[in-house]
């Protein structure tokens, strides 16, 4: 029994074991690669690409990707709130609770600025301010 994979658009597209040719079996337009001698076997989403396959994006660089969205995201809530808390104080209406707000909201930003996306450890996310824990 020799183990296939399908190829498609450069990638595996689905591994199978037959003790038959593929092209046997199916449609005759489809890629096929033996796999069988293989010392570390491809799975499926295995790019391939010249004769060789490789691992697809790890879940270290998505993970890159997640968080840089999630910042974008913290940080527009951040300023968004932070915004009229500012305008308040800055034209001297800003009651004592605003005033203290606008603090929380600001040490939150700071605390999204220093984070480093690219971190692999494991970022840790610190707490929004409790006035719009619920809402948000």
């Amino acid at each position: 029994m020799k183990t296939y994979a399908r190829i498609e658009n450069q990638c595996v597209a689905e591994i199978v074991s037959l003790n038959g040719k593929p092209e046997k079996l199916y449609h005759p337009s489809l890629v096929w690669v033996d796999i069988t001698a293989l010392p570390e076997q491809p799975d499926v989403n295995y790019h391939y690409s010249g004769g060789v396959f490789s691992a697809p994006a790890t879940e270290a660089e998505n993970a890159v990707l997640i968080a840089s969205s999630r910042l974008a995201a913290e940080m527009d809530v951040a300023n968004r709130t932070i915004a009229p808390l500012q305008d308040a104080v800055d034209i001297s209406i800003a009651t004592e609770e605003e005033i203290a707000r606008l603090a929380e909201w600001k040490r939150y930003r700071v605390a999204l600025s220093r984070i480093d996306t690219s971190d692999r450890q494991g970022i840790v996310w610190p707490d929004k301010p409790e006035q719009l824990k619920a809402i948000i």
